[in-house]
């Protein structure tokens, strides 16, 4: 169960890294609605501190030489 969490929390990190990325694309260049684009980027931060939290709690070494 360990190793599942530890995929779905990394995924969750990238997908939230992606939406960041989008999300300041969208801020300097393409928008007009500055608050939709400001709510992608806190969304994807706090995506990312979840993701990156559930990863990090699961990982284990221990299968690791």
């Amino acid at each position: 169960m360990g190793e599942f969490l530890v995929l779905i929390g990394g995924l969750t990190a990238l997908i939230s890294v992606i939406a960041f990325l989008i999300g300041i694309v969208r801020l300097i260049f393409i928008s007009d609605d500055k608050k939709l684009s400001l709510k992608i980027i806190l969304y994807s931060v706090i995506a990312f501190i979840i993701g990156f939290g559930t990863c990090a709690a699961n990982f284990s070494l221990s299968g690791m030489h």
